[in-house]
């Protein structure tokens, strides 16, 4: 049975980024782990009022989501790990701090297919992730993980115009379109009115082009990091 662990920054870019493959992989009754690296709400404000109540509340809320959204997906509670490292300064901390959680992950959960962010992304802490699960799937021991793959996050991977996201691979998400967005609405905070390119007729404009892509009516794409076989 395939395991397969997603590593976002914030509560919300899972969605984005791999809502359908993780409705159907838990469709295919797949195990699937999604962590969080950092909280997705204190970077709107000062921080000086990072202790304030209206701001701790609004992390709380965020989380709480996060449970309602994967949970709507078909993920077991007991693989979401969220967490409270402030949002949008994860390059403040030891990188090494972020590479350890991450390989904690990789040695309990033993999955064989990881997702985490575009390392091109604007956002600094999708890039941090990307770094972070670098270093932390780096083939020099025995592992399970035959596939590391990125995801691109619209608000984020659409404004390097200079380094675009480049996809090799495409999963064909027609029939759990609807679900990836109905389970974006349950972040009613973060879903945005269209023009902006987080709201929900965007999301869908991104998988009709990535299924214009690879001859499906909608689609997830992804870059390929690394696969590794044992035998052709």
């Amino acid at each position: 049975m395939k395991r397969i662990l997603i590593i976002a920054s914030h509560p919300d870019d899972e969605v984005l980024g791999c809502g359908g493959v993780i409705a159907l992989a838990s469709q295919k009754g797949y195990s699937v782990r999604v962590i969080f690296l950092a909280e997705g709400v204190s970077a709107r404000y000062n921080e000086e009022d990072f202790k304030d109540n209206k701001i701790i509340k609004e992390i709380e809320n965020r989380n709480k989501n996060a449970y309602k959204a994967l949970g709507y997906l078909g993920v077991s509670e007991k693989e979401i790990f969220t967490s409270n490292r402030y949002c949008c300064r994860l390059d403040t901390l030891p990188q090494i701090e972020l590479i350890k959680d991450i390989e904690s992950h990789l040695e309990d959960f033993r999955p064989s297919m990881v997702f985490t962010h575009s390392g091109d992304d604007v956002n600094i802490d999708h890039r941090v992730a990307f770094m972070s699960s670098l270093a932390a799937l780096r083939p020099i021991k025995k592992s399970n993980v035959s596939d590391f793959l990125t995801f691109e996050v619209l608000s984020s991977s659409e404004w390097n115009t200079l380094r675009p996201f480049k996809p090799n691979y495409f999963v064909d998400i027609t029939k759990v379109l609807e679900l990836k967005i109905e389970a974006l609405k349950l972040y009613d905070k973060e879903v945005k009115d269209y023009p902006h390119s987080r709201s929900t007729e965007m999301l869908t404009a991104l998988a009709r082009y990535r299924g214009s892509q690879s001859y499906f009516k909608a689609a997830e794409a992804f870059c390929i990091v690394r696969k590794i076989e044992n035998s052709l």
